[in-house]
């Protein structure tokens, strides 16, 4: 049975992620596991043959210590470096995740950033102990949240993708092309205009805020926090909020329009 959690955000909007189970993360694992040693073996192979091909070999059957220095940094740069490199440039995503499923987010329900992606790998050499992440899979076993000590430390959760947001039409874009009034129209008809002197400052502030801040947040979380607010203005303007499609772009126009008729 699928686990999900609750995230409130700063709206005070729940948003609900489906977490990724012991499974799924295992896979990932896995899967990135045998990446980096395939690329780890191009690199020794190509030190060892292409490279300078009986001397480098002589170098390593003589136990060169500086030979075997270098193969070790590069296994730790690249065993350590992975999944950083990938989690803090890929949206939280390895190749083992992104071919699963799954990614790693912070705990507010927003992107990971290069600080959680640090702390959640230098802690992946405690969850690793005594081997095979023991310590890492016996923490997502009891963890309600299926965490390992790296995500309790870097506030972090792995979650499955959900279906990336529709782009909406900012109102910037709109006016430059000049189709501000026809567009806010469609979006808000005239039977819809008396009401919206009902909408308080407090909903217009909620409503710029999401604006402001939809780029930055998880699709999932940007999409469910405009379907709700949408749902919330749509009553006060009597109209129903099955019929708005495209929920940020309503916002944008309420917020145009409400700036327009209201603040001014």
């Amino acid at each position: 049975m699928a686990r999900e959690t609750v995230i409130m955000t700063p709206e005070q909007v729940e948003v609900r992620f489906e977490l990724a189970g012991i499974g799924s993360r295992f896979i990932a694992v896995m899967l990135d596991t045998l990446l980096q040693a395939l690329v780890m073996i191009i690199i020794i192979l190509t030190l060892t043959l292409g490279m300078g091909g009986a001397v480098w070999l002589d170098a390593l059957g003589s136990a060169s210590s500086w030979i075997y220095a270098v193969i070790i940094i590069l296994v730790f740069v690249i065993t350590g470096g992975y999944f950083l490199f990938f989690e803090a440039t890929r949206n939280g995503q390895t190749p083992g995740k992104k071919s699963v499923g799954i990614r790693v987010i912070r705990d507010t329900g927003h992107p990971i950033d290069f600080r959680a992606a640090l702390l959640r790998n230098i802690m992946r050499i405690v969850d690793s102990l005594p081997g095979a992440y023991g310590i890492g899979i016996i923490s997502v076993f009891f963890s309600p949240q299926y965490r390992r000590l790296g995500d309790y430390v870097a506030g972090t959760l792995v979650v499955k993708v959900g279906r990336p947001e529709m782009a909406a039409i900012s109102s910037e874009t709109i006016i430059k092309a000049g189709m501000a009034d026809s567009r806010i129209q469609t979006l808000l008809p005239p039977e819809a205009m008396p009401y919206l002197g009902t909408i308080p400052k407090e909903d217009y502030r909620a409503i710029r805020h999401y604006l402001n801040r939809k780029l930055e947040l998880e699709p999932a979380v940007a999409l469910d926090l405009a379907k709700r607010l949408s749902s919330s203005i749509a009553f006060k303007l009597k109209l129903d909020p099955a019929q708005i499609t495209d929920v940020a772009a309503f916002l944008e126009a309420v917020s145009i329009e409400w700036e327009r008729r209201i603040a001014h």
